[in-house]
């Protein structure tokens, strides 16, 4: 059995941190700007637009994690769903990341510091990803 190199995702650490929700890569989402993933995270994940949210002036910074005011979402896998639709929609606007992701070949993705579901939900949506631009590119 292949031995596939790991790459580990995690912007506290500076690790591929292109590749990180937390990373400023701009984009449109239902009409509004978004600074990063994490950024239209927070503001959608309650199911509603949360307005203190998406305002707080430290989205600007990058590379920082901010709660929401609102909790997530959670029925029918929603925030799972949402966070997948937002990893998408920034790597089809920002090239240079989708690239990037590319650029993993097969490793296997990870985001081994994380304690919540986020820990093998976050790098699957990358790796299912991968595999679709991949096939993109192959057409």
């Amino acid at each position: 059995m292949e031995n596939k190199s790991k790459l580990n995702i995690w912007a506290g650490t500076g690790e591929n941190t292109l590749l990180s929700n937390l990373s400023v890569r701009p984009f449109l989402y239902d009409d509004r700007e978004y600074v990063s993933v994490e950024h239209a995270y927070q503001t959608l994940k309650s199911g509603r637009f949360c307005e203190d949210t998406y305002k707080d002036s430290r989205w600007d910074v990058g590379l920082i994690k901010i709660k929401g005011k609102l909790p997530a979402f959670t029925d029918d896998l929603y925030n799972i769903y949402l966070m997948k639709d937002l990893i998408h929609e920034s790597f089809e606007q920002n090239p240079k990341a989708k690239k990037a992701l590319l650029n993993t070949g097969d490793a296997v993705l990870t985001h081994t510091q994380d304690r919540s579901i986020w820990k093998t939900v976050f790098p699957g949506i990358l790796t299912e990803l991968r595999k679709l631009y991949g096939g993109e590119e192959k057409q």
